[in-house]
């Protein structure tokens, strides 16, 4: 039988080390303790990578208040930079690796952006698994509190996180008195009622199944095919009180959604049942015809789950396979989502006013250019201007040829 090609790191060539194999573990020896003296990460040569390295699962959950989203990008911190880092701490991953992650066929189920929190992320790349649960604690011991390694474990080798989702859901918290009406004062003390509850359930029903959704991101032009998304449902549930504010969660699912699509949703929704626009905006917002919408603050919104269904029935069922199963961390989610996330949601609309700032910029919207009743935009306003400067000047020429005419005495007009 032919053996089996394996990772670099994991052959081995004969029972007893060679001289430079014994240097090699002495090094990685000093480099464990000095890197347990002195934090550095980005220096370390230690190699655990030795052994049973198998494609791997990882289930993350974080807040991302400080994070400049997901994905690793050079010069910030980033969710992915500080998992690199840990790993790269613990001996996990080698330098090569740590700078060349495609060496380690990873993967990221869904990219969050800056702000943005998960309680359920996952990434799959090559580990050893040869102690998956000693891995996992030392990758805990060494990421900041604010981000948790749930589990890790063992999947298929062609295993991608990404492709394998089958659909993704997104929640968004925000305090109530984001929907109170537009012409009430709104404070911290403020509780939706049930007609603005219904009127709300009743925007967000609109938005399920296929929809082109090219207004509600950025760069593409209308009817573009590639802005073509499902949503399964999307939902409100009841006001919860948070110390001394409402909120309200709203949750939406999907197959796949694009930059600022669910923020831009929300956006919408928050308008209409403001008075800001027409209910009717919902109709007119998936047609061909370029709309102003406005985007809600990337403060509320929440990675809430994402789905592996087809995956957990035929390779956890039949083949054996851990399940990407998110209901088994409800606790260790729920404590982590009241200890980390609505603290910074509650801190950062009391604090920052990051909801009411953004309010305040609703009347800058027009949500439809082809209206001639909507609120005024900068562009309108600026279009007014120049509409009515020809007809200024066209009032002061015939003035001015006015006042240079006789009168009916024969003296000259002068105004007076």
């Amino acid at each position: 039988m032919k053996r089996p090609i394996e990772d670099e790191e994991s052959s081995c060539a004969s029972a007893e080390p060679t001289e430079s194999k014994q240097a090699k573990l002495a090094s990685d020896s000093n480099n464990d303790a000095a890197v347990a003296a002195t934090g550095n990460t980005r220096n370390c040569t230690i190699n655990r990578r030795r052994g049973d390295v198998k494609k791997a699962i990882l289930m993350l959950m974080y807040s991302g208040s400080g994070y400049y989203g997901m994905q690793r990008n050079t010069g910030f911190d980033t969710i992915e930079g500080a998992l690199f880092d840990s790993l790269l701490a613990g001996g996990h991953i080698t330098e090569e690796e740590y700078l060349s992650p495609g060496k380690l066929q990873f993967q990221r189920a869904s990219k969050t952006d800056k702000g943005v929190s998960a309680l359920a992320q996952v990434v799959s790349m090559k580990l050893n698994l040869s102690d998956a649960d000693s891995l996992k604690a030392d990758v805990n011991s060494r990421l900041p509190t604010q981000i948790r390694l749930l589990d890790v474990f063992r999947t298929t080798k062609n295993f991608n996180c990404k492709a394998r989702v089958n659909h993704r859901e997104y929640a968004y918290i925000c305090p109530s008195y984001a929907f109170a009406s537009k012409s009430r004062p709104i404070d911290i003390t403020y509780r939706i009622d049930s007609t603005q509850l219904e009127l709300l359930r009743s925007c967000l029903s609109r938005y399920k199944g296929t929809k082109n959704y090219y207004n509600f991101t950025s760069g593409r032009p209308p009817g573009d095919a590639s802005c073509n998304r499902y949503i399964i449902d999307f939902t409100v549930g009841e006001p919860f009180e948070y110390r001394d504010a409402e909120f309200v969660e709203l949750r939406v699912r999907g197959q796949s959604f694009m930059l600022h699509q669910i923020r831009k949703m929300v956006g919408l929704a928050i308008a209409i049942v403001k008075g800001y626009c027409r209910l009717e905006a919902m109709d007119a917002v998936f047609t061909y015809k370029r709309m102003d919408v406005p985007k809600a603050p990337g403060l509320g919104l929440l990675l809430n789950k994402i789905h592996y269904g087809a995956y957990n029935e035929k390779y956890a069922a039949e083949l054996g396979y851990s399940t990407v199963d998110w209901d088994r961390f409800e606790a260790e989610r729920s404590e982590f989502k009241s200890s980390h996330i609505l603290p910074e949601i509650y801190r950062g609309e009391t604090d920052n006013r990051s909801m009411l700032e953004w309010l305040r910029t609703l009347t800058m919207h027009s949500y439809d250019f082809d209206r001639q009743d909507g609120p005024p935009t900068v562009f309108k306003q600026q279009q007014q201007q120049q509409s009515e400067q020809p007809k200024q000047s066209e009032q002061d020429s015939q003035s001015e040829a006015a006042s240079s005419e006789p009168n009916s005495a024969g003296a000259l007009n002068t105004g007076s």
